[in-house]
């Protein structure tokens, strides 16, 4: 079973971006590592709580990303390649001007979010200008996974990665404490727009030849919402234990729920393999089925082999990776971890249906969101407590979006099977 797997298209694919994207996770991790260890657990929870705040201006990033890819999927089976430069650059305008709007917005919001987080104004300030990468960076690695560039696609993010890891880590061990934290975030997005504009420089020699655009913002919005609600679960848990427990406490927490993302962050080369896949077959009017179930089987053996580890080694792996300061929150590991599993499914679903049309009420996964709210604002009188809402929370979400793919699905075979029944009529 695996071995054909591995031997189809989307098991090329995700073998390449999960090598990929486990380099530049594991990275991304290092970097967390490094940071908990020369910073003191206070700087490194007001830091984890800033990169949590910054994933939420980053909704945009996978919405923008999904609709780049599958416009240039489209462009790219048809080789218009000019198209494909057309629309990189429109995208990249369009996308400094609204990113500029936006941070002269979040400045004065920073204002607010600051009294109410306890953090220096300053360093919401400087978090602020990685909306910036928020809008250019999904637009040049979308056109590169709509062209099945998956090797250059995760290329450019290892190098974000390095760079990011070389200049944080110098900037604090010279004494810039949070703020190099956040310089060297900066820099690493920096040359990850440079390098993914270098790996598509054979579409930046083509002639640009323009097309109309009018429907993408509006085919980008069920992108936006689904993106955004994935978000708000990944994020929310880091951001109210800043408002809900002592500093030392919430920073301890932050390690807690970084180390059940990595599920989550490890199984994203899946999804991102298996969506300009079931794009390509959807449009050539292709069953894009059984790409689904091998997704499917994929993340669920990621996550039930990490789930098993988390279990029986939970001491172990908080010591090597955060250090021996953290080790009070071994015993809450596990429930971590399928929380985060939880959620890397729910987000495979969604995806999926993203890439084959528009999800319907998919605005009902924001009332799952408000119910995870209401329940952290009366039970968090502990970690554990903390943690099991979370958990029974992704539980729900999980649920719930099994429910809406289920039901599109189900009206989407109604609405092919009427217009058959149609057709028969006037034959």
């Amino acid at each position: 079973m695996f071995k054909k797997i591995l031997s189809s298209e989307l098991g090329k694919g995700t073998l390449i971006l999960f090598i990929m994207l486990g380099i530049f996770n594991l990275l991304n991790f290092a970097f967390h590592f490094t940071m908990a260890r020369i910073l003191e657990p206070a700087e490194y929870g007001t830091l984890a709580v800033l990169i949590s705040i910054t994933y939420i201006y980053g909704v945009p990033t996978e919405a923008i990303q999904n609709i780049i890819s599958k416009y240039t999927i489209k462009f790219n089976i048809k080789r218009q390649y000019g198209k494909i430069k057309f629309l990189m650059f429109k995208s990249l305008k369009k996308g400094f001007k609204i990113s500029f709007f936006i941070f002269v917005v979040l400045f004065f919001l920073a204002f607010g979010i600051s009294y109410i987080l306890n953090i220096n104004f300053w360093l919401i300030f400087l978090a602020n200008f990685i909306i910036f990468g928020a809008f250019l960076t999904p637009i040049v690695l979308g056109v590169l996974q709509g062209r099945k560039k998956f090797f250059s696609l995760g290329g450019a993010m290892v190098f974000e990665a390095s760079f990011k890891m070389i200049f944080s880590v110098s900037l604090v061990i010279f004494g810039f404490g949070v703020y190099g934290a956040l310089g060297g975030i900066l820099m690493g997005i920096i040359s990850g727009i440079v390098f993914s504009l270098y790996f598509n420089k054979d579409i930046i020699k083509e002639k640009e030849v323009e097309t109309n655009f009018n429907k993408i913002y509006i085919q980008g919005l069920p992108y936006f919402f689904v993106v955004l609600v994935i978000i708000l679960f990944f994020s929310v848990d880091i951001i109210l234990a800043k408002v809900f427990f002592l500093d030392e406490l919430a920073g301890q927490y932050a390690v807690l729920s970084m180390i059940g993302k990595m599920i989550f962050l490890g199984t994203f080369a899946v999804s991102k393999a298996m969506f300009p896949l079931t794009s390509e077959k959807s449009e050539n009017n292709e069953n894009p089925k059984e790409l689904f179930k091998k997704s499917i089987l994929i993340i669920t053996s990621i996550c039930l082999i990490s789930i098993i580890i988390l279990a029986l080694f939970p001491k172990l792996i908080i010591s090597i990776l955060y250090g021996k300061q953290y080790l009070e929150m071994s015993k809450y590991l596990v429930y971590s971890g399928v929380a985060f599993s939880l959620l890397a499914l729910s987000n495979l679903m969604l995806v999926y249906g993203l890439s084959l049309r528009n999800l319907k009420n998919t605005h009902y996964l924001f009332l799952i969101f408000g119910l995870e709210i209401i329940l952290l604002l009366f039970f968090h009188s502990n970690i554990l407590e903390y943690i099991i809402v979370i958990m029974v929370s992704n539980t729900i979400m999980f649920i719930g979006t099994f429910f809406i793919l289920v039901k599109w699905k189900a009206s989407a075979s109604l609405s092919q099977h009427t217009m058959k029944k149609k057709e028969l009529k006037r034959l």
